[in-house]
């Protein structure tokens, strides 16, 4: 069984990197395609990487070395191949040098599997079906579902006519499933598999070193995006000071602030007490996250929210909004707070509560997401269940 994991950039987001360590953990011969960003990023040896070249001349080389292998290796599918591309639009493609320097390698090496980490790269890679008779399995995750396709109707389009029509889907949660489902996909198809994160490499964060002044701290993390909610968990904090309680709030952001956050903080007030950091590296945020006494997600769309997942893991509280699949990880005052989402009233209040808990209230909340981790989203469950729905295509 031979596993194809394109993400199109190498390396990928924290559910991918997951993913991959899974994979090799469970001895899955997975391919690996996609653009090297980072010049140190660590190779597992169980998995064999296939970078696309970023410059327009090594493309070409690239190209012309992977097309004769491919020309050499089997003349008819060349053919086809080639009479397929010549169906597709400019705007489909992406034209011929960045399509051939993408697809080349993968026919060149082609799998049993390919799976693919984001349902808007489906059309593109569909033909690997038609023609090479691949299995295709695709994640379900957050916006490339949840809402991508009200506002694309050509991308709705695209789901309506292909969704039926792939082999297995991978979903990481029971509410994305059924928004799947609105688009063709097969309930029988889809297997309900949970994000995994790295519990040892998240036990190993750096102790937690004690505020000044024992201020109690919030933080979130995220991208500066609607869908993560921040103008609701700034209002709800800005509630939570004008009732006379004093705390703290860091907001990380993986991109710049937009300048309706920075104009809400300004307007309520609140540059003494939230702090936004950016583009910081991943440790720095695990770090940050184990020193704070709680970690906020307002967000109004989510798939399974890693940071989340991690949090529990690292032993930090997490309050969380009841958005996509959040209330299938979070049960309220048993491993975490859960609140409805976009309601700032009902947030401000589990910020106080949670602020007001006994400490043998905390170390129970902890204790059980802890577990609720271990028990459902550790890699090696990951691993297991991944190979399983790989497995299950190939019948």
């Amino acid at each position: 069984m031979r596993v194809a994991v394109y993400t199109g950039v190498i390396p990928s987001t924290t559910f991918v990197e997951n993913l991959l360590t899974s994979l090799a953990q469970k001895n899955v011969q997975t391919f690996i395609f996609g653009k090297k960003n980072d010049k140190k990023y660590y190779e597992n040896p169980k998995l064999k990487f296939f970078y696309v070249p970023n410059n327009k001349f090594k493309k070409i080389i690239y190209i012309i070395f992977h097309g004769s292998i491919f020309l050499l290796k089997n003349h008819q599918s060349f053919l086809t191949t080639y009479k397929y591309y010549n169906s597709l639009s400019k705007k489909e493609s992406g034209g011929l040098i960045n399509w051939l320097s993408k697809v080349l390698p993968v026919i060149n090496n082609l799998p049993d599997i390919f799976h693919l980490q984001w349902a808007k790269s489906l059309p593109f890679w569909f033909f690997l079906k038609e023609i090479f008779g691949v299995k295709i399995i695709v994640s379900l995750r957050g916006a490339h579902i949840n809402y991508s396709p009200l506002s694309d109707n050509h991308l709705k389009s695209n789901y309506l006519n292909l969704f039926p029509r792939v082999d297995k889907f991978h979903a990481v949660s029971n509410a994305i499933s059924r928004v799947a489902q609105k688009y063709g996909a097969k309930k029988n198809a889809i297997s309900i598999i949970y994000s995994g994160v790295n519990i040892k490499n998240l036990n190993q964060i750096e102790t937690v070193k004690p505020y000044v002044n024992n201020t109690f701290s919030f933080i979130s993390v995220g991208r500066a995006h609607w869908k993560k909610g921040y103008h609701y968990s700034i209002s709800a904090f800005s509630k939570l000071i004008l009732s006379g309680i004093e705390a703290k709030y860091t907001i990380i952001l993986s991109n710049d602030p937009s300048e309706e956050i920075l104009y809400q903080i300004e307007d309520l007030n609140l540059n003494k007490y939230i702090k936004i950091i950016t583009r910081i590296k991943q440790n720095d945020i695990y770090r940050r996250i184990k020193n704070s006494d709680c970690l906020l997600l307002p967000s109004v769309e989510e798939g399974i929210a890693n940071v989340v997942l991690e949090s529990m893991a690292i032993g930090t509280l997490v309050i969380s909004s009841d958005c996509g699949g959040m209330k299938e990880i979070i049960q309220n005052n048993i491993n975490g707070l859960i609140f409805e989402s976009r309601n700032v009233t009902e947030l401000t209040e589990k910020m106080k509560h949670v602020i007001k808990l006994h400490e043998n209230q905390k170390i129970k909340i902890i204790s059980n997401a802890r577990q609720t981790i271990q028990d459902n989203h550790d890699l090696n469950v990951l691993g297991s269940k991944m190979k399983k729905l790989y497995q299950n295509a190939l019948l």
